[in-house]
Protein backbone atom coordinates (compact mmCIF):
# COMPACT_ATOMS: atom_id res chain seq x y z
CA UNK A 1 0.00 0.00 0.00
CA UNK A 2 2.83 2.37 0.81
CA UNK A 3 4.11 1.98 -2.56
CA UNK A 4 0.95 2.71 -4.23
CA UNK A 5 0.67 5.60 -1.85
CA UNK A 6 3.68 7.21 -3.41
CA UNK A 7 2.75 6.48 -6.52
CA UNK A 8 0.02 8.43 -6.08
CA UNK A 9 1.61 10.97 -4.29
CA UNK A 10 4.10 12.02 -7.20
CA UNK A 11 0.96 12.05 -9.00
CA UNK A 12 -0.75 14.28 -7.38
CA UNK A 13 2.98 16.85 -7.48
CA UNK A 14 2.60 16.73 -11.34
CA UNK A 15 -1.21 17.27 -11.57
CA UNK A 16 -1.28 19.41 -8.68
CA UNK A 17 -4.40 18.61 -6.95
CA UNK A 18 -5.30 16.67 -3.96
CA UNK A 19 -6.91 13.19 -4.28
CA UNK A 20 -8.73 11.00 -1.62
CA UNK A 21 -7.39 7.46 -2.64
CA UNK A 22 -9.23 4.08 -1.58
CA UNK A 23 -7.75 0.73 -0.40
CA UNK A 24 -9.55 -2.71 -0.14
CA UNK A 25 -6.92 -4.51 2.05
CA UNK A 26 -7.82 -8.37 0.27
CA UNK A 27 -6.58 -10.03 -2.60
CA UNK A 28 -9.99 -11.70 -3.19
CA UNK A 29 -12.03 -8.80 -4.68
CA UNK A 30 -11.87 -6.91 -7.82
CA UNK A 31 -10.02 -4.19 -5.87
CA UNK A 32 -8.10 -5.20 -3.78
CA UNK A 33 -3.98 -4.94 -3.59
CA UNK A 34 -3.15 -7.85 -2.52
CA UNK A 35 -2.59 -8.10 1.37
CA UNK A 36 -4.07 -10.22 3.84
CA UNK A 37 -4.97 -7.78 6.17
CA UNK A 38 -8.86 -7.13 5.47
CA UNK A 39 -10.49 -3.92 5.78
CA UNK A 40 -10.85 -0.32 3.82
CA UNK A 41 -8.43 2.50 3.97
CA UNK A 42 -8.73 6.02 3.11
CA UNK A 43 -6.04 8.15 2.53
CA UNK A 44 -6.05 12.08 1.55
CA UNK A 45 -3.22 13.28 -0.59
CA UNK A 46 -2.50 16.93 -1.22
CA UNK A 47 0.50 18.54 -2.86
CA UNK A 48 1.72 21.18 -1.18
CA UNK A 49 3.53 23.58 -3.21
CA UNK A 50 5.92 26.79 -3.16
CA UNK A 51 4.36 29.85 -4.31
CA UNK A 52 4.40 30.85 -8.07
CA UNK A 53 7.02 33.74 -8.43
CA UNK A 54 5.65 36.04 -11.35
CA UNK A 55 8.73 37.80 -12.62
CA UNK A 56 8.08 41.23 -14.37
CA UNK A 57 10.15 42.14 -16.41
CA UNK A 58 10.10 46.54 -17.01
CA UNK A 59 9.08 48.71 -13.92
CA UNK A 60 6.48 51.05 -16.18
CA UNK A 61 3.16 52.24 -14.59
CA UNK A 62 1.69 48.78 -15.81
CA UNK A 63 4.30 47.02 -13.63
CA UNK A 64 3.07 49.09 -10.27
CA UNK A 65 -0.72 47.66 -10.29
CA UNK A 66 0.58 44.35 -11.44
CA UNK A 67 3.07 44.04 -8.56
CA UNK A 68 -0.17 44.87 -6.53
CA UNK A 69 -2.21 42.48 -7.96
CA UNK A 70 -0.03 39.86 -8.05
CA UNK A 71 0.79 39.96 -3.96
CA UNK A 72 -3.23 39.86 -3.48
CA UNK A 73 -3.19 36.33 -5.35
CA UNK A 74 0.03 35.05 -3.57
CA UNK A 75 2.35 35.38 -5.99
CA UNK A 76 6.26 36.26 -5.13
CA UNK A 77 7.10 38.97 -7.23
CA UNK A 78 10.49 40.16 -8.51
CA UNK A 79 10.53 43.23 -10.73
CA UNK A 80 13.40 44.12 -13.06
CA UNK A 81 14.55 46.86 -14.94
CA UNK A 82 17.57 49.08 -15.78
CA UNK A 83 17.09 52.16 -14.56
CA UNK A 84 16.85 52.88 -10.90
CA UNK A 85 13.98 55.08 -10.70
CA UNK A 86 11.67 52.45 -11.97
CA UNK A 87 13.71 49.58 -9.83
CA UNK A 88 13.41 50.30 -6.87
CA UNK A 89 11.62 48.91 -3.46
CA UNK A 90 10.03 52.63 -2.59
CA UNK A 91 8.14 52.38 -6.45
CA UNK A 92 7.56 48.60 -5.23
CA UNK A 93 7.07 48.35 -1.65
CA UNK A 94 4.93 44.77 -2.13
CA UNK A 95 7.78 43.02 -4.37
CA UNK A 96 9.48 40.18 -3.00
CA UNK A 97 12.82 41.48 -4.94
CA UNK A 98 13.75 44.21 -6.80
CA UNK A 99 16.40 43.89 -9.27
CA UNK A 100 18.42 46.84 -10.89
CA UNK A 101 20.63 46.09 -13.93
CA UNK A 102 20.73 45.18 -17.79
CA UNK A 103 18.02 42.60 -18.76
CA UNK A 104 20.01 39.62 -20.10
CA UNK A 105 22.58 39.60 -17.23
CA UNK A 106 19.81 39.39 -14.83
CA UNK A 107 17.35 36.95 -17.00
CA UNK A 108 20.27 34.46 -18.25
CA UNK A 109 21.22 33.00 -14.70
CA UNK A 110 17.38 32.65 -13.37
CA UNK A 111 16.02 29.54 -12.96
CA UNK A 112 12.77 28.96 -13.30
CA UNK A 113 9.85 26.61 -11.70
CA UNK A 114 7.27 25.12 -13.97
CA UNK A 115 4.49 26.95 -11.89
CA UNK A 116 6.33 30.48 -12.19
CA UNK A 117 5.25 32.93 -14.40
CA UNK A 118 7.12 35.41 -16.73
CA UNK A 119 5.69 39.53 -18.07
CA UNK A 120 7.33 41.03 -20.89
CA UNK A 121 6.70 44.47 -20.58
CA UNK A 122 10.08 46.36 -21.04
CA UNK A 123 10.37 49.98 -22.17
CA UNK A 124 11.37 48.85 -25.79
CA UNK A 125 10.89 46.80 -28.18
CA UNK A 126 15.01 45.78 -28.78
CA UNK A 127 14.76 44.88 -24.75
CA UNK A 128 11.39 42.80 -25.07
CA UNK A 129 12.55 41.02 -27.66
CA UNK A 130 15.91 40.13 -25.90
CA UNK A 131 14.06 39.02 -22.98
CA UNK A 132 11.74 36.80 -24.68
CA UNK A 133 14.82 35.06 -26.34
CA UNK A 134 16.53 34.29 -23.09
CA UNK A 135 13.67 32.93 -21.68
CA UNK A 136 12.62 30.41 -25.04
CA UNK A 137 16.43 29.30 -24.41
CA UNK A 138 15.96 28.07 -21.00
CA UNK A 139 15.51 24.03 -20.69
CA UNK A 140 12.75 24.85 -18.26
CA UNK A 141 10.45 27.99 -18.82
CA UNK A 142 8.06 29.54 -16.64
CA UNK A 143 4.46 27.89 -17.44
CA UNK A 144 2.88 31.39 -18.31
CA UNK A 145 5.05 34.14 -20.45
CA UNK A 146 3.33 37.06 -22.12
CA UNK A 147 4.76 39.85 -23.88
CA UNK A 148 2.67 43.26 -24.32
CA UNK A 149 2.58 44.80 -27.82
CA UNK A 150 0.54 45.49 -30.38
CA UNK A 151 -0.32 42.62 -33.09
CA UNK A 152 2.35 44.64 -35.43
CA UNK A 153 4.97 44.58 -33.12
CA UNK A 154 4.51 41.15 -31.34
CA UNK A 155 4.61 39.58 -35.43
CA UNK A 156 7.93 41.59 -35.83
CA UNK A 157 9.33 40.10 -32.78
CA UNK A 158 8.25 36.39 -33.76
CA UNK A 159 9.77 37.13 -37.33
CA UNK A 160 12.99 38.40 -36.01
CA UNK A 161 13.40 35.19 -33.42
CA UNK A 162 12.47 32.17 -36.03
CA UNK A 163 15.15 33.74 -38.06
CA UNK A 164 17.49 33.25 -35.13
CA UNK A 165 16.36 29.43 -34.83
CA UNK A 166 13.36 29.84 -32.04
CA UNK A 167 11.07 27.19 -33.22
CA UNK A 168 7.29 27.56 -33.98
CA UNK A 169 6.54 25.62 -30.91
CA UNK A 170 8.25 27.92 -28.42
CA UNK A 171 6.26 31.05 -29.76
CA UNK A 172 2.97 29.36 -29.36
CA UNK A 173 3.60 29.38 -26.17
CA UNK A 174 4.02 33.10 -25.84
CA UNK A 175 0.85 34.56 -24.36
CA UNK A 176 0.91 38.18 -26.81
CA UNK A 177 -0.54 40.24 -27.03
CA UNK A 178 -0.67 39.97 -23.15
CA UNK A 179 -4.29 39.95 -21.06
CA UNK A 180 -7.61 39.17 -22.29
CA UNK A 181 -9.78 41.05 -24.12
CA UNK A 182 -11.62 43.45 -21.57
CA UNK A 183 -11.23 46.72 -23.35
CA UNK A 184 -8.52 47.60 -20.27
CA UNK A 185 -7.02 51.08 -20.88
CA UNK A 186 -6.05 52.59 -17.94
CA UNK A 187 -2.57 50.64 -16.57
CA UNK A 188 -4.77 48.83 -13.60
CA UNK A 189 -7.27 47.59 -15.88
CA UNK A 190 -4.82 46.37 -18.30
CA UNK A 191 -3.07 44.96 -15.30
CA UNK A 192 -6.41 43.29 -14.47
CA UNK A 193 -6.22 41.50 -17.62
CA UNK A 194 -2.75 40.14 -17.48
CA UNK A 195 -3.33 38.66 -14.01
CA UNK A 196 -6.94 37.61 -15.43
CA UNK A 197 -5.32 35.59 -18.11
CA UNK A 198 -2.90 34.49 -15.68
CA UNK A 199 -5.75 33.13 -13.77
CA UNK A 200 -7.22 31.39 -16.45
CA UNK A 201 -3.81 30.25 -17.73
CA UNK A 202 -4.07 28.28 -13.95
CA UNK A 203 -6.84 26.60 -14.13
CA UNK A 204 -6.48 25.88 -17.90
CA UNK A 205 -9.42 27.82 -19.44
CA UNK A 206 -7.23 29.55 -21.47
CA UNK A 207 -7.76 28.09 -25.54
CA UNK A 208 -4.53 27.07 -27.84
CA UNK A 209 -2.70 30.27 -29.04
CA UNK A 210 -1.61 29.66 -32.70
CA UNK A 211 1.42 31.02 -33.95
Amino acid sequence: MEAKVREEALRCLQDKKPKLLEFTLDEESADGIGVLCGGKVKIFVEPILADPVLYIFGGGHIAVPLAQFAKSLEFGTVVIDDREQFANKERFPLASEVKLGDFISITRPIEFRENDCAIIITRGHEHDEAVLKEILSKGRMPSYVGMIGSREKIATTFSHLKQQGVSQQLLARVKAPIGLDIGARTPAEIAISIMAEIVAHRYGKLPEQKV
